[in-house]
């Protein structure tokens, strides 16, 4: 018998803390904001959240650039405004979900700050420094080597200089790291998002990366040869404190790649951007990617479509940037196939993307990056401009409005980032105010999800797609449930095709464009 989790049939949310609410007048979201909503999460049907970095970091990559891996940043509030939001989400039946980023920490961390221009440091050999770079490059663009001014030494960065990679062939590090993840275990975490987690540089510096048409392949530097032991013993080290959620950022699409992270010995769910992360709407492909994690993928698939590092679904996806009936559609798949949903921050609003007018206002490195590079190589402010934010992150990023009162409800000064211009019409009062908002789509479709095992952990029976129409049946113990979502024109129920010999009169109907059609069938418990 198959050993249960409580995160196989959740529905998390993601929060990118710094956008959700701002609870202390600062402009920026906190801690203290996010424990004001909670209700709001629990109203929603939520039962997991996932929380962006919220640790003190000089924020160069919004947080991702840690510089003390047991702390708050005074920004997010404090340790017992960190401790009161665990408290409250529990109340009300919501597990949390951290993320943790071991790949890389600040140049401000204690650890680099005592190593660098220091060959005699005991934390030097817990970073990368070599007298002679290979030619790896930065995800950021640029070189992935930094030189020290003393030393005649470089150290290493798969990200910007200011993210420096640690050395897990170096066993003290996983020690060290070990006792961060004891640390938040015992401030009531239910679970770690591991960023980045194949990433990890566990052999050293190797042979150069092969370049093919000017582009630089990554062989060498991510899932390099020792990366598995590592994993196995870090996840070894959490399953034996209890029932803890692993979750594995993957840095690829392949499923191949993807599913080398995923077993009962490594990570419980890795991301699926070969699904969440299709750059336009495309039936044929998403059906692919469903019918391949089916066959290829060992364990629970995970399901998105938005999140912090990517536009948003619904301008992606509709044929307009604010094409509801398509993202309501784009929601029922994502709660009733199989896998572990997340839905990100607004996703549930129907928000749409944030569009900088100028280099001002970029706000992603990855995005000012591009843009210093693109003018480097000689192109015009608006050409530059254009692919920056062609590469910026910032299009989801923009502050949750909660109301039309001033700032959308945010916070009650100038927020961090611009707010959508349409947040007066696009929030969260108006959307639960309107009983046949997305919002409350949403809420509908979670609370059925709840109230059906076969939508939680039942399996594929079948799963189909007639022209534009996706269509599955799910499988438990005790019931199976049919779904089948049109994304295209006109067409007859599937279900009545299949099933045309019990077909009853009133179940030939057709579905519409964006329209969806769930039936349950109980069965009888045998005695």
């Amino acid at each position: 018998m198959k050993t249960w989790h409580w995160w196989q049939d959740a529905v998390f949310y993601q929060i990118y803390l710094p956008s959700f609410c701002d609870g202390n007048a600062d402009g920026l979201g906190d801690f203290i904001g996010l424990e004001q909503k909670v209700d709001y999460l629990a109203e929603l049907g939520i039962t997991g959240v996932w929380i962006t970095p919220f640790y003190p970091s000089p924020l160069v990559d919004n947080g991702y650039d840690i510089s003390d891996y047991c702390a708050v940043d005074s920004r997010f509030g404090s340790m017992d405004n960190f401790r009161k939001v665990v408290a409250a989400c529990h109340a009300k039946g919501i597990r949390v979900v951290i993320d943790l980023v071991i790949n890389h920490v600040s140049t401000e961390h204690p650890w680099f700050k005592e190593a660098f221009n220091n060959p005699q440091s005991r934390y030097r050999d817990y970073f990368i420094f070599s007298r002679q770079p290979n030619n790896w490059q930065s995800f950021f663009s640029g070189s992935a080597w930094q030189a020290e001014p003393d030393t005649g030494q470089y150290y290493y960065h798969k990200f910007s200089p200011q993210q420096v990679d640690l050395n897990w062939a170096n066993p003290q590090v996983e020690q060290e790291i070990f006792a961060v993840i004891d640390f938040w275990m015992a401030q009531g975490v239910d679970g770690f998002r591991f960023d980045v987690i194949n990433f990890l540089t566990t052999e050293g510096v190797g042979p150069d990366n092969p370049e093919i048409d000017g582009q630089q392949r990554h062989e060498n530097d991510v899932n390099q040869p020792g990366i598995e032991h590592a994993l196995r013993r870090i996840c070894h080290y959490v399953r034996e404190q209890g029932d803890y959620f692993l979750i594995g950022e993957i840095g690829s699409e392949e499923l191949p790649v993807l599913s080398r992270y995923q077993s009962p010995e490594l990570m419980d769910v890795v991301f699926n951007f070969n699904l969440g992360s299709q750059k336009t709407f495309d039936v044929a492909r998403l059906f692919g990617e469903l019918q391949a994690m089916r066959k290829q993928q060992a364990g629970m698939p995970t399901l998105f479509f938005s999140s912090h590092d990517m536009p948003r679904m619904i301008g992606r996806f509709g044929e307009t940037e604010r094409d509801t009936p398509r993202a309501r559609a784009v929601m029922v798949l994502q709660l009733t196939a199989l896998g572990v949903p997340f839905i990100f921050q607004g996703d549930e609003l129907g928000m749409s993307n944030y569009l900088p007018k100028t280099a001002e206002q970029i706000f992603d490195i990855q995005g000012k990056t591009h843009y210093q590079t693109a003018l480097a190589a000689g192109l015009s402010t608006g050409a530059a401009l254009a692919c920056a934010i062609s590469q910026s992150r910032d299009g989801s990023r923009s502050p949750l409005p909660w109301s039309a009162a001033l700032f959308s409800g945010f916070s009650c000064v100038k927020p961090w980032m611009p707010l959508n211009p349409n947040s007066l019409e696009i929030n969260a009062e108006a959307q639960r105010q309107q009983p046949d908002s997305l919002w409350h789509e949403y809420q509908k479709i979670i609370a059925l999800r709840h109230a059906s095992s076969s939508l939680r952990t039942g399996v594929y029976r079948d799963l189909g797609r007639t022209g534009d129409c996706i269509w599955y049946s799910r499988e438990s113990e005790d019931e199976s449930t049919w779904v089948a979502v049109n994304f295209g024109a006109p067409i007859r129920n599937p279900w009545c095709e299949i099933n045309a010999s019990t077909v009853a009169g009133n179940e030939s109907e057709w579905l519409g464009k964006n329209e969806f059609i769930i039936k349950r069938s109980c069965y009888a418990k045998a005695q």
